[in-house]
């Protein structure tokens, strides 16, 4: 069989008061959640079926080996583990030479697989798949990444709804790049939040006082040691002690003037360069107090071109009880803020009990943390941890 064209058929309007509002439903998602709504919304009320099934990534499309199948919540049938190896036992020989013969292919309908559309009922995918469930007709539309199938939307009809016409065909050749569209808009930003997601479990493990800022200045993640930071920087570090750190936590002002004035040098370098070679512009800012700083740098996370830089900010304080102590801040290093200051009372000679009631909490729990803490520094008791800190 000879190849078809790709664009067969007429053309379709989405010009319609129903047709614009499915699409901007359909362009405001942004989550996969949110997209298989807007894409079964979209779907039933423009190509009317009777079930529709979403493959979505697959491994491999002539296996029907993907990540994900979804059957849209108002399709008569359910897929299953069973329907998926009948369509491939079956398939293999009906449709996948025709989809290898026409790559590329947006969508297509049954009766254009096989040159003698009255015996389609009688191959045995009809027989064995298609039939038993009920099903005539089929269309499909296809997300195709370089040569191969990566995502495809099965719609099925019963024998009393009629072949999908050649309207519904260009309708669906017309939705193709909007569709295509929201997927790459939804993976690209999925990406970026489970980058970030990453980022801060990163940080988390890490004893560092960092600070992530999107591009309009909002905080997107903080670590326990910046925000205790922040509010010594802010108040002092004798009057930060009597505050809950996280109820008095705002950004420096000095740290936020230096975010805003660095800002545009990256919008003018991006009306010089593209994204991929614009390196990250860093500053350092020194506090009004002493021995407090921050290095802030402005980045791209990912490639994408549709999310904003961020601001990355570090922040130190350094004293000189500080540097006199090296030893001890690097021991330090490995404990949690909670458990640094931990560390410090047991120091100061206090028993349990003691810090148990100047912390508000119970002696069981200080006993507990404490001995997350012995573990840590290896360590087996107050007097080895108090020699080990000294």
């Amino acid at each position: 069989m000879e190849p078809i064209e790709i664009f067969p058929g007429p053309t379709a309007s989405l010009d319609s008061p129903t047709a614009q509002k499915l699409l901007l439903g359909l362009h405001r998602a942004l989550s996969f959640s949110d997209l298989w709504t807007a894409l079964q919304r979209l779907f039933e009320a423009l190509v009317p079926h009777d079930t529709m099934v979403m493959s979505v990534n697959y491994i491999d499309w002539r296996q029907e080996t993907t990540s994900l199948r979804l059957t849209s919540a108002n399709s008569r049938v359910l897929a299953d583990r069973h329907a998926a190896w009948l369509a491939t036992k079956e398939g293999s020989k009906f449709l996948q030479l025709f989809i290898e013969r026409n790559k590329g292919i947006p969508c297509y309908r049954h009766s254009q697989a096989m040159p003698n559309v009255q015996s389609i009922s009688r191959t045995p995918y009809y027989k064995h798949y298609m039939i038993p469930a009920g099903w005539r007709y089929s269309a499909h539309l296809l997300l195709w990444r370089g040569s191969e199938v990566e995502t495809s939307f099965a719609f099925r009809r019963r024998s009393d709804q009629g072949d999908f016409s050649d309207h519904e065909m260009a309708l669906l050749r017309a939705l193709h790049p909007h569709v295509a569209t929201a997927f790459e808009r939804t993976r690209l930003f999925e990406g970026e939040h489970r980058r970030r997601n990453l980022l801060e479990q990163y940080y988390r493990a890490k004893p560092e006082a960092v600070i992530l800022l999107d591009w309009n200045f909002e905080v997107l993640y903080s670590s326990q040691e910046a925000i205790a930071l922040c509010v010594a920087w802010n108040l002092g570090p004798e009057k930060a002690r009597f505050y809950t750190p996280k109820t008095m936590f705002s950004l420096p002002p000095e740290i936020l003037r230096e975010c805003k004035r660095i800002k545009p040098s990256w919008e003018q370098r991006r009306t010089e360069t593209s994204d991929l070679e614009r390196p990250a512009i860093a500053a350092e800012v020194k506090g009004e107090r002493a021995g407090f700083s921050a290095t802030i740098t402005v980045r791209r996370e990912g490639g994408s071109s549709l999310t904003k830089p961020l601001f990355v900010i570090r922040l130190l304080w350094t004293t000189e009880e500080k540097r006199a102590k090296g030893g001890l801040g690097r021991k330090l290093g490995s404990l949690t803020p909670a458990e640094r200051n931990l560390a410090k009372l047991v120091c100061t000679g206090l028993s349990n009990k003691e810090i148990a009631a100047r912390l508000r909490r119970t002696e069981g729990s200080v006993k507990v943390q404490l001995s997350g803490v012995f573990q840590k520094l290896r360590v087996g008791s107050r007097t080895k941890l108090i020699a080990a800190l000294q």
